[in-house]
């Protein structure tokens, strides 16, 4: 066995898993800066300057605080909950490419041997596949949350909210399969790679596919409009409804998270990934790195369309939602599936000329 790759795989898993609690605390932050500033209020700006120690200290009340167990809970199914939620989110992430391969710093080479970094943990050829086979296990957290709660507010919220992410995965899906076709493959840097010269969004079937995936997107994140898990008036915020301190915490994370990863993919399969616009950089030594700040820039734009929808549009009632799904986006899904084939078969050559 090689330890000395081990360990540097090791160190990769652990600077990304630092990356990803770090960002994922101040994208916390940025939704109430943001939120603050459309409501015409401060946001957070009491702890550190400017607010910035605020997810520190939200981090502390979280677990500092006492863990409640409701009386007649299931209890291990109750804390199973939660983990599932936090787990699949951090799961999702080992596959995402965020750049291309940079070299090793001089400390990590002396220490493992390594000279490159790939900047992904894994790169199955079903990259694509374990992303929707991860979604899909997400679902499990919150309808056992809202089962083991001993409650029925929670086993409603958890009921419409696993109706609600299992309707929008099937549109989602299909969105996906345009891609794929388009693309000709499940590897998610395959797909990246296949946009160096034109982004999927500037097809015409990706450019269907993506009003496709986004609007899915929303609603497989129960975010607003699509966030009937949490209608607060109705389900007392739903699914989680008993759950409090840490417990609460890891979904709280999962949701952000989860926001995230799909950013991220949204960039993966419409934006180029980490391919710059123009080839700018092309060749350099620095190509790697220009890449890697393109990835998060448009990354950082997706994560800004999620607070921005929040605190713009009004909440969907639960019946136009169901419809949407099944009458508007799954026969839109299967005519992007049938336009992207005879568009990869066709046209595909002739449009490209229209960007080279």
């Amino acid at each position: 066995m090689d330890w000395a790759l081990l360990l540097a795989w090791g160190i990769k898993i652990l600077s990304l898993f630092f990356v990803i609690l770090t960002g994922v605390a101040y994208y916390t932050l940025a939704e109430r800066k943001f939120a603050g500033f459309i409501q015409d209020r401060p946001g957070p700006n009491r702890a550190g300057i400017f607010g910035l120690f605020q997810p520190l200290a939200d981090g502390i009340k979280f677990i500092a605080k006492e863990e409640i167990f409701p009386k007649n809970v299931s209890k291990g199914m109750y804390l199973l909950a939660p983990t599932i939620s936090m787990t699949c989110a951090i799961m999702a992430w080992a596959v995402i490419p965020f750049g291309g391969t940079l070299p090793a710093p001089e400390w990590l080479t002396a220490l493992t041997g390594v000279a490159t970094i790939d900047l992904q943990i894994a790169n199955p050829d079903s990259g694509v596949l374990y992303m929707l086979a991860i979604s899909s296990l997400s679902v499990y957290g919150i309808m056992i949350a809202g089962w083991s709660s001993n409650n029925k507010y929670s086993l409603l919220g958890g009921v419409r909210s696993t109706a609600q992410m299992i309707s929008y995965e099937l549109p989602m899906g299909l969105s996906i399969v345009v891609i794929v076709i388009m693309t000709g493959s499940l590897k998610l840097t395959d797909i990246s790679d296949s946009q160096k010269d034109m982004w999927n969004i500037l097809s015409p079937p990706g450019f269907v596919a993506f009003f496709i995936y986004v609007t899915a997107m929303f609603a497989e994140t129960n975010r607003l409009p699509f966030d009937l898990a949490e209608a607060e008036s109705e389900l007392v915020v739903g699914f989680h409804t008993e759950y409090g301190a840490f417990k609460f915490a890891l979904f709280f994370l999962a949701e952000y998270m989860n926001m995230i990863t799909m950013s991220c993919l949204t960039t993966l399969l419409f934006f180029g990934g980490y391919n710059v616009p123009f080839h700018l950089g092309a060749g350099s030594h620095y190509q790697a790195f220009i890449g890697l700040g393109f990835f998060i820039l448009k990354v950082l734009f997706f994560a800004f369309l999620f607070i921005w929808v929040r605190w713009t549009l009004p909440r969907f009632r639960y019946d136009q939602l169901m419809k949407l799904g099944w009458k508007k986006m799954i026969p839109w899904g299967l005519f992007a599936v049938m336009f992207a084939a005879i568009y990869t078969v066709y046209w595909k050559e002739g449009w490209m000329k229209l960007f080279i």
